[in-house]
C-alpha cells in the first residue's frame, strides 16, 4: 500500500464536518507516488465525489494545479459516459418492453439522489437488472437482439452479458472514457446462492419496485429500503473477495445522512433484512466501516438493531484494522480473514473458503474470456492477461508474505479491545 497519508486526506475532505487541511499531503502528479495516489482514487470511485467537495467548499484551488486539471477532465469526460449509459438503458429497456419482460434496474445511476447527488458523479461500470426467473430467456432473448451474449445462461441467478470486445483492456484505459465493451448482468435474486453465506434476503422486490426517472429516462428500480439492504448485501460480498470500492462505502453513508432522523425508513430496512444473525452481522461490518471511514454516525434503530451482533472481534477488527484494509491498493487485502469466524461459523465450510482466499482458482485471477478473434488481437489478449495474473500474483504473494505480522497485530488487537471491554483485570 502507498503511503496512506494522501488517501485519509481524501477520506478526511468527504466527512460530513469535512476537514480539508491535509490536502498538502496530496502528492504532486509528476511523481511516481501521484501517479499511484490518482489510481488509487480512480479504483475507489472517489475522484469526482472529491473534487465535487472541493468544489463545494471552494477548496479545489487548494491542490496543485496538475490534479485539479486531471480532476477535471475526468469530470467533464465522466459526463459524456453518463449520457452514454442512460442512451444504453433506454435501448434495453424498449428491447425488454418489447419481449414483455419487467426488468428492474440495480444501482449505477439509480442510485442518485439518495445515495449520491448526480449520477454523472457515479462512475458505472456496467449494468445490473433484477428480473423474475419466468423472465430470464426472454430477457436474453431481448438482449441477443441488442447485441449482447453469454456463454451459458442460468436461470436460477446471475447471467453475465457481454457486447464483442473490441478493445484489449490495460492498465492505461482511460476508464472515464465511453464503454468499449458492455456488460450487463441479470440477477434473479438479491443475494445469489454462496456456499459460506447464507443470507436470506427477501424475493418479492419486484413487487415493491417504483417507477423512476432519471434525465428523461423512465425505468423501474428498487424501493429505497430494498435498495438500501442490496448495496449493503453487495458491499459485503465484494469485501469478502478481499476487496471493495470505497465510493460504494461512501454512498451508504451518504444515504445514512440523507436520512439519518427518518425512523419509518430504517424500520422498513430492518423488517426488509430480517432477524437473521449472519444479516445482522453483515450490516453491523458494513455501517461500522463506513462510519469509521466518513465519521458518521449509524441511525439509532439500525445500531441498536446490530447491536448483538458487534461482537469483540468485529470491533476490534474494525478499529485497528478497517479503515486500512478499506483504503488498500487494489486487489486488496486479506487481513479481513481473520474475521471469517464472526460470519462462517462451520468450521468446514470456514477452510473452502480460506482455501479460495489464499489459493485462489484461476477463473479469479484473469481478465475473463475472450471471444473469437484473428491471431493477432488473440495474442494481444494472450499478453494482457499474463500482464494481469502476473500483477495480481504478485500483489498477491506479497499479502501472503504479511500475514504473520498482520496475525500478530490481530491477537493484540484482540487484547487491547478486551481489556478496554472487560477491564485490565480480566
Amino acid at each position: 500500500m502507498i503511503n496512506s497519508c494522501p488517501k485519509r486526506a481524501v477520506l478526511s475532505a468527504l466527512r460530513r464536518e469535512p476537514d480539508l487541511s491535509r490536502l498538502g499531503t496530496l502528492p504532486s502528479l509528476e511523481s511516481k507516488a501521484g501517479a499511484k495516489f490518482l489510481l488509487w482514487l480512480d479504483r475507489s470511485g472517489l475522484t469526482l465525489a472529491f473534487l465535487r467537495q472541493l468544489q463545494k467548499h471552494d477548496a479545489s484551488f487548494g491542490i496543485a494545479a496538475p490534479l485539479r486539471f486531471a480532476l477535471c477532465r475526468r469530470q467533464g469526460r465522466n459526463v459524456e459516459r453518463t449520457v452514454d449509459i442512460l442512451s444504453e438503458a433506454h435501448r434495453l429497456g424498449e428491447a425488454f418492453r418489447a419481449h414483455g419482460v419487467t426488468a428492474v434496474a440495480l444501482k449505477g445511476f439509480t442510485l442518485a439522489p439518495d445515495f449520491c447527488d448526480d449520477p454523472c458523479l457515479r462512475h458505472q461500470v456496467d449494468f445490473d437488472l433484477l428480473v423474475a426467473r419466468s423472465d430470464v430467456r426472454a430477457a436474453a432473448d431481448a438482449l441477443h437482439g441488442c447485441g449482447y451474449s453469454t456463454a451459458q445462461l442460468n436461470e436460477a441467478g446471475e447471467t453475465c452479458f457481454r457486447t464483442p470486445l473490441r478493445h484489449i483492456p490495460s492498465a492505461k484505459d482511460d476508464l472515464y472514457a465511453r464503454q468499449a465493451q458492455r456488460q450487463v448482468d441479470v440477477h434473479t435474486l438479491l443475494w445469489e446462492p454462496c456456499p459460506w453465506l447464507p443470507v436470506d434476503a427477501p424475493q418479492d422486490c419486484l413487487e415493491h419496485a417504483r417507477a423512476r426517472s432519471t434525465f428523461g429516462l423512465e425505468y423501474l428500480s428498487l424501493s429505497l429500503e430494498d435498495t438500501f439492504l442490496f448495496h449493503v448485501l453487495h458491499t459485503f460480498r465484494h469485501s469478502f473477495r478481499s476487496w471493495v470500492r470505497l465510493s460504494w462505502l461512501y454512498e451508504i453513508e451518504r444515504c445514512i445522512r440523507n436520512h439519518q432522523e427518518d425512523e419509518a425508513l430504517w424500520n422498513r430496512v430492518m423488517e426488509r433484512a430480517g432477524s437473521a444473525r449472519l444479516t445482522k452481522s453483515v450490516f453491523a461490518f458494513v455501517l461500522g466501516l463506513a462510519s469509521r471511514l466518513f465519521q458518521s454516525p449509524i441511525p439509532e434503530p439500525l445500531r441498536r438493531w446490530t447491536q448483538e451482533a458487534m461482537t469483540l472481534p468485529l470491533r476490534a477488527w474494525l478499529d485497528h484494522f478497517g479503515v486500512d484494509w478499506a483504503i488498500s491498493d487494489w486487489p486488496g487485502s486479506l487481513n479481513n480473514l481473520f474475521l471469517t469466524t464472526e460470519f462462517i461459523p462451520d468450521p468446514q465450510l470456514r477452510m473452502q473458503y480460506w482455501r479460495s482466499r489464499l489459493l485462489p482458482r484461476r477463473t479469479h485471477t484473469t481478465l475473463g474470456s475472450m471471444p473469437a478473434a484473428g491471431a493477432h488481437r488473440l495474442l494481444a489478449w494472450q499478453v494482457a492477461r499474463v500482464r494481469y495474473v502476473a500483477e495480481r500474483g504478485a500483489m498477491h504473494l506479497k499479502d501472503l508474505l504479511a500475514l504473520p505480522w498482520q496475525g500478530f497485530r490481530w491477537k493484540r488487537a484482540i487484547e487491547s479491545s478486551r481489556r478496554l471491554t472487560f477491564g485490565a483485570t480480566v
